[in-house]
């Protein structure tokens, strides 16, 4: 039997790691269909999708921040205060998405320019984002009012209507791309058009439910520029962590490419598989937020100590039941994203290693999600950024080029991962988060 604990936090946790898994769908349905078009297609989609990526890094300059305010003020039951400030980084987040809107539609060409060296590669990487751009500030304002949410305690709202907007983009793509339900057949014109509408549908979902009266978070038409400074206050650092990130985890992949593209295509097959064991950890790390912020903001640091811990056993159990299977299973996890041989064997070393790592893992994601929930972005920064450099990128380097080995590679990966969950662990235990001030 659960206790109630254990029910508050599956409640938050299930719907986000569900809303970041069916994100993942749509991307990978898009590129399915791509891929029966050309090779040219899917690699100006996918390119696209790695800017993307970027951006939603950059994103949590006010998404982590939003999170960490409206969850205090939720706690202190000061409701109106967490609706204008709802609308506050609404209204700041569409501002902001405007220089990158122009951009993205005006100077995309340059972006696959670098990228890419073929320009058929470049002719439709700028057609697919160029349109992709005009989503931007639909983008930018979701995920402030999705982090609000979040905030609120309410994730199974995203969560419906992601679910929507999904089965809208496949339907338009399918349509679209093939020129199917009397559709004309636009190729990757098609697919960036059916995401840009399932986006804008999918917004305005968010701007009907966030103004209806049964809403646990609601829009308030009061701008407060002290609230957007201080989201901004606790959320750049995070913005500047996930970003440093990205960039280290490019670098990681340019240190396996040297490897050959066996070995590559094989790390991609198990980051893809290790991807989805990514997901409840994603929904373990907004639960960690939304309730240590909504403690401290009762007042209630024992009880936000209390969640932790929680959060932490069930993550560990979600997670670590993951890496079983892909110790025990690696091979067949790996066939089903290729029938390649060589490719296999690659990733299955890659998801044998990883699979080991998965506790761990886990405590990393929530103990982040806890800091980070307290307001303490800048700690999180700190660590996140040693480890992800000192401890894993650079010996990884040194590593590859003293043994020639792509175990040694992954080797500092796997130390990595320990090293970075006992530094969160003593930061957690040290108790400072408990007393940041908001």
């Amino acid at each position: 039997m659960l206790n109630q604990d254990t029910k508050k936090i599956l409640s938050l946790a299930v719907p986000a790691a569900l809303s970041n898994f069916l994100d993942i769908v749509q991307v990978l349905v898009d590129m399915i269909m791509l891929g029966r078009v050309s090779p040219s297609a899917i690699a100006s989609a996918g390119i696209s999708m790695q800017f993307l990526g970027l951006l939603y890094a950059m994103m949590a300059t006010f998404s982590v921040g939003t999170s960490v305010v409206i969850s205090r003020y939720i706690g202190a039951k000061q409701y109106s205060q967490a609706n204008k400030t709802a609308f506050s980084i609404s209204v700041f987040s569409l501002l902001l998405s405007i220089p990158f809107t122009i951009l993205g539609f005006f100077f995309s060409k340059y972006i696959f320019m670098f990228m890419a060296g073929s320009d058929e590669v470049i002719r439709l990487g700028q057609e697919y984002f160029s349109i992709l751009a005009l989503t931007f500030p639909v983008l930018f304002m979701e995920m402030a009012i999705y982090s609000a949410f979040n905030a609120a305690g309410d994730t199974k709202t995203p969560l419906k209507i992601v679910i929507v907007a999904n089965i809208i983009n496949t339907v338009l793509a399918y349509g679209l791309i093939f020129g199917n339900f009397g559709f004309p057949r636009l190729e990757v014109k098609g697919a960036a058009i059916a995401t840009a509408i399932s986006y804008y549908i999918s917004f305005f979902m968010y701007l009907y439910v966030i103004n209806s009266k049964h809403s646990k978070i609601r829009f308030e038409f009061e701008f407060l520029l002290e609230e957007v400074k201080k989201i901004l206050k606790i959320g750049i650092p995070s913005g500047f962590e996930r970003t440093l990130t990205y960039f280290s985890f490019l670098l990681f992949v340019k240190i396996i490419a040297d490897y050959g593209i066996y070995t590559l295509a094989g790390y991609h097959v198990g980051l893809r598989i290790e991807g989805l064991a990514f997901m409840p950890g994603f929904g373990f790390t907004i639960a960690a937020m939304t309730l240590v912020g909504q403690s401290l903001g009762s007042n209630n640091p024992q009880q936000a100590e209390v969640y932790a811990k929680e959060i932490i056993k069930i993550a560990s159990i979600f997670m670590g039941l993951m890496g079983v299977v892909m110790v025990i299973f690696p091979e067949y996890l790996a066939m089903v994203f290729t029938n390649d041989k060589k490719t296999i064997e690659e990733a299955s070393l890659y998801l044998r290693i990883v699979g080991l790592t998965q506790i761990p893992l886990a405590i990393g994601f929530v103990l982040s999600g806890v800091l980070r929930g307290a307001g303490a972005t800048k700690t999180t920064l700190y660590i996140n950024t040693f480890s992800l450099w000192v401890l894993r990128i650079i010996p990884a380097y040194i590593l590859s080029k003293i043994f020639g080995n792509i175990l040694f590679v992954y080797l500092a990966m796997f130390l990595e991962t320990y090293l970075k969950a006992a530094i969160l662990w003593y930061f957690f235990k040290k108790g400072d988060w408990k007393k940041i001030k908001v």
